[in-house]
C-alpha cells in the first residue's frame, strides 16, 4: 500500500468522530494491522485527540470559529445534511487541536505528492543510471548532488537529473532505466528535455556527434526537443522511428503490438518496420499497429499526458488493459479469477499519490466485480 500520510490523516480523524463509512473504516484497520507507519500514526493521532489535553481544549473551544475557519476550504458538490454539517464541524475543531498540538499534522494541507518511506526490511525499486562500463548508479533518493564520473559531472536534484560532459567527443552511451511506481526527467547535453513513466528506460548518449541526435526508447516518455535544424532528433522504439527538429510530443510504447505518438507542438514525422510514413500536425496522434501500419487521430492532451502530473484516466477500458497501470504505478500484479472479468469496461481515473485501495474500492462500486488484495496481487472475480 502506498503510504500518503495526508489521507490517512483524514481517515483516523473520520474514525475517531464517528463519521467514516463502513469501506473506510475497513481501509483503514487493515492499514493499522499491516503497516507500522499507519500503526504509529493511528496511536499518535488518538492519543493527541483522546487526551485529558484535547478534552479541555475541546471545553473552551468554539466549534463555530474553528468551522468558520475551516468553512471557505471545503467546497462540496452536492447538498451536505445537517448531521453531516455538525460531524464536519467536530472535524475541524480536531484539525485545529491537531494544529495545535502536533506541528506535523497540517490536516489536508499537507502535499498530496508525499514521498513514501519504504520498509527497513523492503528494497524499494530504484532508478539507475546504467553506464557502458557496467557500472550502475542509484538515483533514487531525492538528495541533491553531484555525481562526478570519469568523463561527466552528473547533477542529481530531487526528481531529475542533468549533466555536464567534460569532453564533447566522447559519446559514450548509457541507459537510464525507470522502475514501477516512479517517473523522473533528464535533461540531455544539447538542453532536450525528456520525462520517463514508470517501466521504461532511455538509451542515449552523453554527446550527440553524428549529423542526428538519436536515442532509444521503451515505455512512455514525453520529448521537450531543443531545436537544431542542422541535427535532427530521432527516437527510436521497438516499431517506430520519430523524426524532429524541435518540437514537444509523447511517445508511448507499452503495449507490444502498438506505438503512439501524440503531437502537441511542432511537427513530427513519423516512419515504421513497414517503412510507411505519416507527418504529424498538433494535436494528433499516429498510432502504429503491426501489420496495419498507421492510423491518425485526434487526442486530448489533458488526458494523454495526466500521467506527467501522476494521474491516469481510462473511459470504458477494459479492466486487462487497467491492470497494466496498475503493476506499472502500483507494482500490483492483477489475476482475473473470473477470465470473464478482464473484458469488463470501467471509466474513471488513478492517481499514483493514492494508495491503490481507494481506486479497488472504486472498481468494486462502479464496475460490480469483486476485487481482494492480499500479498501484492489484486484478484478480480
Amino acid at each position: 500500500m502506498t503510504y500518503n500520510k495526508a489521507y490517512f490523516q483524514e481517515l483516523i480523524i473520520e474514525q475517531i468522530a464517528g463519521a467514516i463509512s463502513e469501506e473506510d473504516s475497513h481501509l483503514l484497520n487493515e492499514a493499522i494491522q499491516n503497516d507500522p507507519r499507519v500503526k504509529q500514526l493511528w496511536d499518535e493521532m488518538q492519543q493527541t485527540l483522546t487526551s485529558n489535553k484535547a478534552r479541555s481544549f475541546f471545553n473552551n473551544i468554539d466549534e463555530n470559529k474553528a468551522w468558520d475557519k475551516i468553512k471557505p476550504e471545503i467546497k462540496p458538490l452536492t447538498p451536505v445534511s445537517s448531521h453531516r454539517v455538525e460531524i464536519m464541524k467536530w472535524m475541524s475543531v480536531a484539525a485545529l487541536l491537531c494544529i495545535a498540538f502536533t506541528a506535523g499534522y497540517y490536516w489536508r494541507k499537507m502535499p498530496v505528492n508525499e514521498v513514501a518511506v519504504a520498509s527497513k526490511n523492503i528494497k524499494a525499486p530504484a532508478i539507475e543510471l546504467q553506464m557502458a562500463n557496467g557500472q550502475h548508479i542509484d538515483l533514487s533518493d531525492t538528495s541533491k548532488r553531484v555525481i562526478n564520473i570519469p568523463f561527466a559531472h552528473l547533477k542529481k536534484g530531487a526528481n531529475g537529473l542533468s549533466y555536464q560532459v567534460d569532453n564533447s567527443k566522447n559519446e559514450e552511451w548509457s541507459t537510464l532505466v525507470i522502475p514501477s511506481k516512479l517517473n523522473y526527467k533528464i535533461v540531455l547535453s544539447d538542453g532536450t528535455q525528456v520525462w520517463l513513466n514508470s517501466v521504461s528506460s532511455l538509451r542515449f548518449p552523453f554527446s550527440f556527434l553524428g549529423k542526428t541526435r538519436e536515442v532509444y526508447l521503451t515505455g512512455e516518455a514525453f520529448f521537450k526537443v531543443a531545436k537544431n535544424a542542422a541535427h535532427p532528433f530521432i527516437v527510436h522504439t521497438g516499431q517506430t522511428d520519430v523524426k524532429v527538429l524541435g518540437t514537444k510530443f509523447n511517445v508511448n510504447t507499452y503495449k507490444p503490438d502498438e506505438t503512439v505518438t501524440s503531437l502537441v507542438e511542432g511537427s513530427v514525422s513519423t516512419s515504421g518496420l513497414d517503412k510507411q510514413k505519416m507527418l504529424l500536425q498538433p494535436g494528433y496522434q499516429a498510432v502504429y499497429t503491426s501489420g496495419s501500419g498507421f492510423r491518425a487521430q485526434p487526442f486530448d492532451s489533458s488526458v494523454e499526458l495526466a500521467w506527467m502530473n501522476d494521474i491516469y484516466y481510462f473511459h470504458n477500458t477494459k479492466l486487462h488493459d487497467i491492470s497494466d497501470v496498475l503493476l506499472r504505478w502500483f507494482d500490483v500484479k492483477v489475476v482475473f479469477d473470473d477470465p470473464g472479468t478482464a473484458d469488463e469496461t470501467f471509466s474513471g481515473a488513478i492517481q499514483k499519490n493514492k494508495p491503490v485501495d481507494v481506486f479497488i474500492q472504486n472498481i468494486k462500486a462502479s464496475a460490480g466485480v469483486t476485487a481482494v488484495l492480499k500479498e501484492g496481487v489484486l484478484h478480480i472475480r
